[in-house]
């Protein structure tokens, strides 16, 4: 793989990301929360497959949704490379559809606020509603601007693979759009590898949700009845409803 695309990048950047201890936790909420047995899961969003490739390495059929062309090859390419069997569908996370329905759906790193007008959000959950076996289990990461103590935020950190490294700069521009709602998140990536180098900027509109709106959009479509309310990707970390 050439190591200074964006795929290569943002998969070193956000690597530190544990997938296995996330898959264990969704595979506590499937036990907890399901009572259909789960074979079959939908990544939507997948990106560079970082969990997708972990749920193939249970022996679970995974199929991942992506709308870049690029991350979904790269994804491919990754699946390939250890020989597991991960079904990449290059589409838009608010219109797709799947040969069959799965038992499962995931959705991570918050992607869901990247659809910044709540009228994709609707349509993106009477997708994956029907994309769902009857009783199947939507498993949600999502930010809600309700902890937002400090609304500029800026985190950097750096991760390495041999001889190639990246750091990245998270900023968060707390400005809330009052039209749309929306707000501002830039990421950049300096990338080494011996004496080459690269540098990208990524720069993109956030939908701004609180919790409460995120209910009201649930209740809204009606397609799914909410479970349970985690604050991490920890049985521990249960969200009582005064927390909410």
């Amino acid at each position: 793989m050439e190591i200074f695309t964006y795929p290569a990048i943002y998969d070193t950047a956000f690597q530190f990301r544990s997938a296995e201890d996330t898959v264990d936790f969704i595979e506590e909420c499937v036990r907890m929360y399901t009572h259909i047995p789960v074979r079959s899961i939908l990544d939507v969003a997948c990106g560079t497959g970082h969990y997708t490739l972990e749920f193939a390495r249970r022996g679970y059929r995974i199929q991942g949704v992506d709308m870049n062309d690029d991350i979904c090859q790269y994804a491919r390419q990754k699946a390939t490379d250890e020989s597991l069997d991960v079904d990449i569908l290059c589409a838009d996370m608010v219109d797709f559809s799947l040969p069959r329905p799965c038992d499962l759906a995931v959705n991570f790193f918050d992607s869901l606020t990247y659809l910044t007008d709540r009228r994709q959000v609707s349509r993106h959950f009477l997708a994956v509603a029907d994309a769902l076996v009857s009783g199947g289990l939507y498993v949600l990461e999502i930010g809600v601007i309700d902890d937002f103590e400090n609304h500029n935020l800026e985190e950097v950190w750096t991760e390495r693979r041999r001889d190639f490294a990246v750091t990245a700069t998270y900023f968060r521009d707390g400005a809330i759009d009052p039209e749309c709602g929306t707000f501002i998140e830039r990421c950049a990536f300096r990338s080494t590898c011996r004496e080459h180098h690269s540098y990208l900027v990524l720069k993109q509109k956030k939908l701004a949700l609180y919790f409460y709106e995120f209910a009201e959009l649930i209740d809204h479509v009606g397609c799914f009845t909410p479970l349970v309310y985690f604050d991490d990707f920890a049985s521990e970390a249960f969200l009582p409803e005064d927390a909410r």
